[in-house]
């Protein structure tokens, strides 16, 4: 008989340890196995025939592996004709339902699915502090991000930010003047969120398309919240000397954050070149000719020319709390960068991550390297 003693619980990580205890009163017969069978979205993924531990006789198995590399990462399409961009879901979006059945193989017969178990891991990433003590729970009906309460845009820019709950949701938007006071409040309708999470764009034309918001020169900031709970507070600012530059990144809850670059930034260009040589004249009759006109013939051919581009951007100072927050940045699995409307995949160069704080950074700019994730060839020879 298989016993099912402990399995993952609460809103775990699936990119952390999933540990499934089993114990059978036939785990000291010499030729036993553990069978261990994980199931995804009616598919089983793989079997996994397990000897007991020595000093306990128990099984313990980890999912971890198996489960993550079930999520996918394309659901996430940055649009801005509404704040409400979309509510991923269990289906290994922003997590996933497992199912474990475990059986014995021992004597040279295989029984399985003698205890079974569901499990429901979401796509977020453990910190460096607080493992397995800090998780999603603490961030319940509350922005989804590690951002301070703040931001700064401009109007017509995107700005994501995610939202976890466990209840029907009421989009909510205040606009302040520069002296505090309040212009306007816009309110919209109930939202039912059946999975907990939603991607939102509080950017002034998402807000304007969904709740007929109003933002112009008058407008110093607004608030965004949903029913009565946390207000994200975002500054408008006014254009910049610079081209600013807009980051969206996948953030360690696995939903979507914005950063805005708006200092200094430099494109680069770097060219891989495929050639051959050859000589660089040509036989005619009774002559050896090196030109043809005023053109002289090549001696050596760049047949293929593969241009990569890089990109340094900088953004002003940071806090503390906004220097913790970017360090989900660094360590994200999906990096875009906006330009005039469109969205390209990068990749960030930079592989070592200052935590800065104020007492000793003052007002030094934040500044990533980052490597776009397409190539363009010239015309081929």
């Amino acid at each position: 008989m298989i016993i099912y003693n402990t399995c993952p619980s609460g809103s775990p990580s699936v990119h952390d340890n999933l540990w499934h205890v089993v114990s059978s009163d036939h785990s000291g017969t010499t030729d036993f196995k553990f069978v261990f069978d994980v199931w995804i979205n009616g598919v089983q993924k793989i079997r996994v025939k397990q000897v007991p531990e020595p000093a306990s006789g128990k099984g313990y198995f980890d999912a971890g592996a198996i489960v993550r590399n079930s999520m996918t990462y394309e659901w996430f399409v940055p649009v801005d004709s509404s704040a409400y961009i979309g509510q991923p879901d269990l289906s290994g979006q922003i997590g996933i339902n497992y199912a474990l059945r475990i059986g014995e193989d021992y004597s040279g017969t295989v029984t399985t699915n003698m205890a079974s178990g569901t499990v429901t891991a979401y796509n977020w990433s453990p910190n460096l502090y607080k493992r397995r003590v800090n998780g999603l729970s603490d961030k319940l009906n509350k922005w989804l991000t590690n951002r301070p309460l703040t931001a700064t845009t401009k109007i017509g820019e995107n700005l994501f930010v995610g939202f976890y709950t466990d209840t029907s949701l009421t989009l909510h938007c205040k606009t302040y003047d520069a002296s505090n006071n309040l212009i306007a409040t816009y309110d919209g309708s109930s939202t039912p969120v059946p999975d907990g999470f939603v991607q939102m764009n509080i950017g002034t034309t998402a807000l304007t398309n969904t709740l007929s918001a109003v933002f112009n020169d008058s407008v110093r900031y607004y608030e965004v919240y949903f029913n009565s709970l946390e207000k994200m507070r975002v500054y408008l600012t006014c254009n910049p000397k610079y081209t600013p530059y807009s980051i969206h990144f996948m953030n360690r809850w696995g939903l979507w954050d914005s950063h805005r670059f708006d200092l200094v930034s430099k494109l680069n260009m770097k060219v891989k070149r495929k050639e051959f040589e050859m000589d660089g004249y040509r036989f005619n009759g009774n002559s050896v000719d090196y030109k043809t006109g005023n053109r002289y013939y090549d001696g050596k051919v760049s047949y293929m020319n593969e241009a990569m581009w890089e990109m340094k951007l900088n953004s002003n100072a940071l806090s503390d709390d906004e220097y913790t927050w970017l360090s989900d940045l660094v360590v994200s699995p999906q990096i875009l960068i906006e330009v005039d409307g469109y969205f390209y995949p990068v990749t960030l160069k930079d592989d070592s991550f200052e935590y800065g704080q104020y007492v000793f950074n003052k007002l030094k700019s934040f500044e990533i390297n980052i490597e776009f994730n397409q190539k363009r060839n010239s015309q081929l020879r």
